[in-house]
């Protein structure tokens, strides 16, 4: 696999780094104090990374979108995680829901919804996860009962990011049939205006920006024509999907990982004890040459499992094992960021404890480091640790 950028991909990689350094790195631990991003902002911010492909990354040009590839995702969503991994996860949420509603085979309703999500004007999400419910989604409790031209939503979703700000949710949910027949797993796009549901903001201990909520919804009608129907042609989306979100994962904490080291180095030159910078004493060089072969095997891993993805193959075991390896890592790398930097380290006039509070919080999201495990144990054994 050649994974040697195009001189456009180069170009891309230096413009979005240079606005990230400029515009964006000097905010980030003044937006983190402030807790959860509010919609305003979000959608400033959205409108500011439009120009450069953020907004619908993988959206075609013939449907307004910036028409990227695969691997230019991991390009643009490292530089902006590794600035601020809060605004990271906003903005990838909103570009990965984007996707799926430009994929969608409901055409008025792509035609209707996906103007305002390509401009930034409106904010998407997906909702999966459940109180009950984690990687274990067959097991999904939320229905939705046909009424004449609607459903009938009722249910519970829970960690949704973007919860809290979003115009649009995707939510995956149990169909009932109304024959008795049974249930079927579906995705319906709930409209906030339209189809009102109570969002509650859970507080984490790490990217404290990105808006993480709890969505309860009380017999919520929706139109009949918000059911997602798969493209003409395609199989549906749902395990991709997550694929894709675990490569997503896994370049996010390398662009955490990366700013960790890059803090550390500038730290190990500044910083002096008995008469010499501390990056002369070799156990602190020990630790930077550790944290980098860290982060440069997971960028691979990482790169990989995009790289497979547009070519379409099946990557399970590749996306499983680059969300789990690299997530680790960047608890790893973070962590010896913070050491490196001594008592600073666990102040928040340096950005590395930041970075160790949002590495942490990766191992969890899109099925823990365990369940990616058995994914890969799954498929080099082929034998099943769950169902």
């Amino acid at each position: 696999m050649d994974f040697d950028f195009s001189d456009e991909q180069k170009m891309l990689q230096d413009t979005v780094r240079r606005y990230v350094n400029e515009k964006i790195v000097p905010i980030a631990d003044e937006y983190d104090r402030k807790g959860p991003m509010s919609k305003a902002d979000a959608r400033r911010f959205l409108k500011e990374l439009k120009p450069f492909g953020y907004v619908g990354t993988l959206v075609a040009e013939a449907d307004g979108g910036p028409g990227l590839t695969h691997m230019e995702w991991p390009i643009l969503f490292e530089e902006l995680r590794r600035g601020y991994a809060s605004l990271g996860g906003i903005v990838g949420i909103t570009s990965a829901s984007t996707g799926r509603i430009a994929n969608c085979g409901n055409r008025e309703l792509k035609e209707r919804i996906l103007p305002g999500l390509l401009n930034g004007d409106t904010i998407i999400c997906s909702a999966i996860t459940e109180p009950n419910v984690g990687s274990d989604t067959a097991s999904i409790e939320t229905k939705a009962v046909p009424d004449g031209d609607d459903y009938i939503i009722n249910g519970t979703k829970m960690w949704i990011s973007n919860g809290t700000i979003a115009d649009y949710v995707i939510v995956t949910l149990k169909i009932i049939d109304p024959a008795g027949g049974k249930p079927r797993t579906g995705q319906i796009l709930v409209e906030r205006e339209r189809s009102p549901f109570t969002a509650r903001e859970i507080h984490k201990m790490g990217v404290r920006s990105f808006p993480t909520a709890e969505l309860v919804f009380e017999d919520c009608r929706v139109p009949r024509e918000n059911l997602l129907r798969p493209k003409e042609g395609s199989q549906g989306e749902p395990l991709d999907s997550l694929n894709f979100a675990r490569a997503n994962a896994s370049i996010s904490a390398v662009g955490i990982s990366q700013a960790a080291l890059e803090a550390s180095i500038r730290y190990a030159k500044e910083r002096t004890q008995f008469g010499k910078p501390i990056g002369q004493f070799q156990l602190i060089q020990a630790m930077i040459a550790d944290m980098m072969a860290e982060i440069e095997a997971g960028r691979f891993l990482a790169y990989r499992a995009f790289f497979l993805l547009g070519k379409g193959v099946r990557c399970y075991r590749e996306c499983s094992l680059a969300k789990a390896f690299c997530t680790e890592a960047a608890v790893r790398v973070t962590s010896k960021a913070v050491q490196i930097h001594g008592a600073y380290g666990l102040s928040e006039e340096y950005p590395v404890e930041r970075y160790f509070r949002d590495a942490r919080c990766y191992t969890i999201p899109d099925g823990t480091t365990q369940i990616q495990q058995l994914i890969v144990g799954r498929e080099v054994l082929g034998m099943r640790a769950f169902a």
